[in-house]
């Protein structure tokens, strides 16, 4: 009688761990605001910045975010490794600095394919594995 309840929780134990397995780094990506770091391999420089660039990722796929000078919103979507930006649309206010950032990050969400988290560190990567940039988990609690 022992022996049949080890098998059937040994089964159960192996149904619920496959479970778990494959599951989406993406996932990890949900309810997280991640601040802006690194854009195009160039650090960025956090005191000449009013405000940092951040995404705000939510559990039903929304994004929202500041671009640096304007908000941004849309979805995203993946699997596996896979991330993509989708239906970005943003404020269209003007800044007399920042605007260069700002595009070149909007850029880099347009390119995204891939996604790697790796402890508090988000890097976005294109088709090829290039780095576009890499953002760092905030804490929003």
């Amino acid at each position: 009688m022992h022996a049949i309840r080890f098998h059937v929780l040994g089964l159960l134990m192996v149904a619920v761990l496959s479970g778990c397995a494959g599951t989406p780094t993406f996932v990890q990506l949900a309810d997280t605001q991640w601040q802006l770091q690194q854009l195009d391999g160039q650090a960025i420089d956090a005191d000449s910045m009013r405000r940092m660039p951040y995404l705000l990722l939510h559990a039903d796929q929304r994004l929202e975010g500041f671009t640096g000078c304007n908000r941004v919103n849309g979805r995203y979507s993946g699997n596996d490794d896979t991330l993509r930006f989708d239906s970005l649309a943003s404020t269209r206010r003007y800044c007399a600095e920042g605007m260069d950032m700002e595009q070149a990050f909007t850029h880099a969400l347009e390119r995204t394919q891939h996604a790697e988290i790796d402890g508090d560190t988000l890097s976005l990567l294109d088709s090829q594995g290039h780095t576009l940039a890499q953002l760092h988990r905030h804490s929003t609690r």
